[in-house]
């Protein structure tokens, strides 16, 4: 068998999509031949022992594909110690030994119910649940009263939410016969509410609850009734089937896997990456403003992790608590577009994420492989609608390493230290610079020799260089070589100013 790369590999024996793939071998969950993996990493799995915590994985399994009618109170997860039931423990024991190993296609919430996707193969549940491929459910909402014309315009809109502006590609009435069939596909039935047909093709956690309270009508009941091609209509609560191939098919072609396509509607997705106080925010901001593009320094997110840990009181040693606050954590758009404000559970805490406290402990956090993991689909979103300009450490090698565009800011470690020297009033040569220096060699040390995302430039990254250069003639020469990008794939920047 030729090498592949190791997220594939994963992916084809039905352990989980490349991108969760990517998240385990991250998380330091995958060895080869013994050794840590590393992602893109090239395996052959019939002669290397390709191990997923410890357990040896088979080659190929074959692909199974089911459709679930999930009643609320499930889980949709492979497995949660928090809940009672998930939708895998409701597949028959029959079907869960042939597959070797389910996962749920996408998410419904514990308190919604309806059509929810198992398989093993992972390009094809990748290519139906990521935001990107745009791939559309339908959903019958219940509320407790109908909606009112300003309501219904408002939901049209958008919501301004968290992630950004949340859109709905149609809303309308129910009619009789689509809430007549709710009746056997629900639990409790569709009386004494007033049903809504709303489609979305943004894949937001919670989307529509958390749209519709924006509106002031919390929804009551929620049932999704298709996928794609695919309709609940004829199943009953809890029932799982396979499905057929014509169904398979269907849904594949409902979500190509043309990535240029994507791109061309969504514009540039440029990571930037460089060592610690290089620049990367000041420089990224400056281009993105320059560009019209969105930014995000992604150390924001691991900011707000600690700043939520310290302030619930969670020990930072204690991966799988931090791991629960990951999803209270998003980034919101400043007036210019840059991810600068930082959200913990609807509040809006920028300034207190940048205080000392967090300083300190920050590093901590960051090194964790299980909060990195939790993170990397996160940052994934945030870079999925494109136009962004997306900083950190390990951006371009892990985070994206698909990105339209992968950039590595060059700055010695001595005009590192000299900035920051120069920032706090002081010589490079004094005795306080002399521990600027210092410190900014140790973190090198440790940036790059760490075991999880070590820091390195990507392989095809485009190296600016700062050295000897003013903030302003370092954007200049990021904005040009991302320009140069965009003519060459044929997507001049129709979206800069001017």
């Amino acid at each position: 068998m030729p090498e592949v790369r190791l997220q594939k590999a994963l992916a084809e024996a039905g352990v989980a999509s490349r991108r969760a793939a990517e998240a385990m071998i991250v998380a330091g969950r995958v060895t080869v031949d013994g050794s840590p993996a590393t992602v893109g990493q090239r395996v052959d799995p019939e002669h290397q022992a390709v191990a997923v915590d410890g357990r040896r994985i088979g080659t190929v399994a074959r692909h199974l594909y089911l459709a679930l009618d999930k009643p609320i109170g499930v889980t949709s997860t492979v497995n949660d110690r928090h809940a009672e039931r998930t939708v895998v423990q409701l597949v028959p024991t029959e079907l869960r030994r042939r597959a070797g190993r389910l996962f749920p296609v996408g998410r419904l919430d514990r308190d919604s119910e309806g059509l929810i996707l198992l398989t093993n193969d992972g390009d094809w549940g990748q290519r139906l649940s990521h935001p990107s491929f745009g791939v559309e459910r339908e959903y019958a909402v219940g509320l407790a009263r109908p909606l009112t014309r300003p309501e219904i315009e408002a939901l049209l809109t958008g919501v301004r939410l968290d992630e950004g502006l949340a859109r709905v590609v149609s809303l309308r009435d129910a009619t009789a016969p689509e809430t007549a069939k709710l009746r056997g596909a629900t639990e409790l039935g569709p009386e004494g509410l007033t049903w809504y047909r709303v489609t979305l093709a943004q894949g937001w956690r919670r989307q529509l609850r958390r749209m519709f309270a924006a509106v002031g009508v919390p929804v009551a009941r929620l049932v999704r009734v298709r996928i794609g091609t695919l309709r609940l209509d004829g199943m009953h609560v809890g029932e799982v089937r396979e499905l057929t191939a014509a169904e398979r098919d269907r849904l594949g072609r409902a979500a190509p896997p043309d990535p240029g396509t994507r791109t061309t509607k969504r514009g540039l997705v440029v990571s930037l990456d460089g060592p610690g106080s290089s620049g990367k925010s000041s420089v990224g901001a400056g281009a993105a403003r320059d560009l019209g593009y969105r930014f995000c320094d992604t150390g924001l997110l691991y900011r707000a992790v600690t700043w939520l840990a310290l302030d619930q009181g969670v020990d930072l040693a204690d991966a799988a608590g931090l791991v629960v606050l990951v999803p209270d954590v998003f980034l919101a758009a400043d007036a210019d577009g840059r991810l600068t404000r930082v959200h913990v559970s609807g509040r809006d805490v920028t300034e207190q994420v940048r205080d000392g406290r967090v300083d300190r402990h920050v590093s901590t956090v960051a090194q964790l492989p299980e909060v990195r993991a939790a993170l990397l689909p996160r940052q994934r979103e945030i870079a999925e609608s494109g136009r962004i300009i997306m900083a950190g450490r390990d951006i371009g090698t892990v985070v994206l390493p698909d990105a339209d565009l992968h950039l590595w800011l060059e700055v010695s470690v001595e005009e590192r230290a000299r900035r920051r020297a120069a920032e706090r009033g002081l010589a490079l040569d004094s005795p306080e610079g002399a521990e600027i220096l210092a410190d900014l060699r140790r973190r090198d040390e440790v940036d790059s020799t760490r075991s999880t995302a070590p820091l390195r430039v990507p392989e095809d990254a485009s190296i600016i260089t700062s050295d000897g250069r003013a903030l302003e003639e370092t954007v200049v020469a990021m904005v040009a070589v991302i320009r140069a990008a965009e003519s060459r794939v044929g997507r001049p920047n129709d979206g800069a100013p001017g």
